[in-house]
């Protein structure tokens, strides 16, 4: 019985998540109170039972037996509603620019060269983890370059969406929250596993980028020979798309400060001695002191910031409703023994691939937190019956994360298609032939020599 209601529960998240019946955090909360109520009746049990369950996902479990406390949602919730605000404020003052502003002005008339500024500058400003942004600001500084050099526009769609891909996963990105979420483990442990992985997948996007740039070179018959200079307007006009950006919050002027700030942050959270919510929160409120100093420019800044902060720190929280319920009640651990029972021995010693090639296509097109909080959470009970640790499957859920930039569920794509004359098909298909399978192949290899995932 606690098989089938963990099935009708996570079925119920999904479909009402995708038909957009309900916003992810009443889904997170309100699907599995409502069978956390069924459970209760059907285990015959006491509604403060249901309160208790919600508690533990929540906060802590603590183990009697043994002493050992399981953290709940409230470690990370808090850890990215500080890291979050800090790499706001950060491409807020501009840390970000220099970077953006050196490739383009690099680029001129070589394709070569404008192919890989788009892949730098679109790997810095996703920096902060923002899809929708990053394609902003990229369109804006190169679709007029590449419209008057005869570029072909859907590599421009392809060469900026890849390191979005990438650097989603950071420590402040959605896919990383959510899996570390749903898999009960800490953030910065999750990001420790899959640095080396990204950082691979980093040199391949650029050295794929710069293999589409010579193939433009020989269409286009580019010999470096003939004036192909860009007008200095055009450099400016892509330069503007960087500069013109809130220019109110920038602070060129403390840089180097600003860099070193985030350089220490970033070691001390893959070091993992302070808990990352620490850091963040100091590193914020540093920033901001030393950026804004007047207490009412500082003020400001959280209350411009707090809608970028707030909503994804309030999902997590209710994503400990759902996994409090689903592992409190049983439900979790009935579904767990079932999948497994099912799976053929043969493969048993090869679970951790075969999970990460199946949970592609879910993730491209699942939303992210219903593929998170409702298969991913099952499926770490389901590895733990072979061997997998929370953080292998961890790792393994989010080798997938190479197909996410084609998914049909993120609005912004649909801007960047239309910006770049391509379909949505077209798009996919121009994406995976030049990047998407050999990122994930990538992904597998790294990470199965690292011993993040098990073979």
């Amino acid at each position: 019985m606690l098989t089938v209601l963990a099935l009708a529960m996570i079925t119920a998240f999904i479909v009402l998540l995708s038909a957009k019946k309900l916003s992810v955090f009443t889904a997170l909360t309100l699907i599995p109170f409502v069978f956390g109520i069924v459970a209760v009746a059907v285990m015959g049990s006491n509604i403060l039972e249901l309160a208790g369950w919600i508690q533990e996902g929540i906060f802590f479990k603590l183990n009697t037996e043994t002493g050992k406390i399981s953290w709940g949602v409230i470690s990370p919730a808090i850890t990215i509603l500080f890291s979050i605000l800090y790499f706001d404020i950060m491409l807020g003052v501009g840390l970000f620019d220099p970077v953006a502003e050196f490739f383009i002005k690099k680029a001129k008339g070589d394709p070569l060269k404008v192919l890989l500024s788009t892949v730098m500058v679109s790997s810095v400003v996703a920096f902060n983890g923002d899809t929708t942004t990053t394609i902003i600001i990229c369109i804006s500084a190169f679709i007029s370059l590449y419209k008057q050099m005869n570029l072909k526009l859907s590599y421009l769609a392809v060469t900026i969406v890849a390191p979005i891909g990438i650097w989603n996963m950071l420590p402040w990105g959605g896919p990383t929250i959510a899996s570390a979420t749903a898999q009960g483990i800490e953030i910065n442990e999750l990001f420790r596993e899959l640095l080396p992985g990204l950082l691979a997948a980093q040199a391949a996007v650029i050295l794929l980028a710069m293999r589409l740039g010579f193939k433009e070179r020989r269409r286009l018959g580019y010999t470096g020979k003939k004036n192909a200079d860009v007008s200095e307007e055009h450099i400016q006009k892509m330069l503007n798309a960087i500069r013109e950006k809130d220019p109110d919050l920038k602070r060129p002027g403390l840089f180097i400060f600003n860099l070193v700030l985030t350089l220490a942050a970033l070691a001390l959270l893959i070091q993992g001695e302070i808990h990352g919510s620490i850091i963040f929160m100091m590193s914020s409120a540093i920033a901001l002191i030393v950026n804004y100093r007047k207490a009412d420019l500082c003020s400001g800044r959280l209350e411009d910031l707090a809608a970028d902060v707030l909503p994804t720190a309030i999902v997590t929280m209710g994503a400990g409703v759902f996994s409090g319920v689903l592992t409190g009640s049983g439900m979790a651990a009935a579904l767990a023994d079932s999948i497994a029972a099912m799976i053929p021995t043969s493969l048993s010693s090869h679970m951790a691939p075969v999970y990460s090639i199946i949970a592609a296509p879910a993730i491209c097109f699942l939303p992210q937190d219903a593929f998170y909080f409702g298969i991913a959470s099952v499926m770490k009970d389901v590895m733990g019956s072979f061997g997998i640790t929370p953080l292998q499957a961890a790792v393994a859920s989010m080798a997938g994360q190479s197909f996410r930039l084609v998914s049909p569920v993120i609005p912004a794509l649909y801007m960047l298609c239309g910006e770049t004359k391509l379909n949505f098909v077209e798009f996919q298909k121009e994406y995976m032939k030049n990047y998407g399978w050999i990122i994930i192949l990538i992904y597998l290899a790294v990470f199965g020599l690292t011993g993040a995932l098990p073979y």
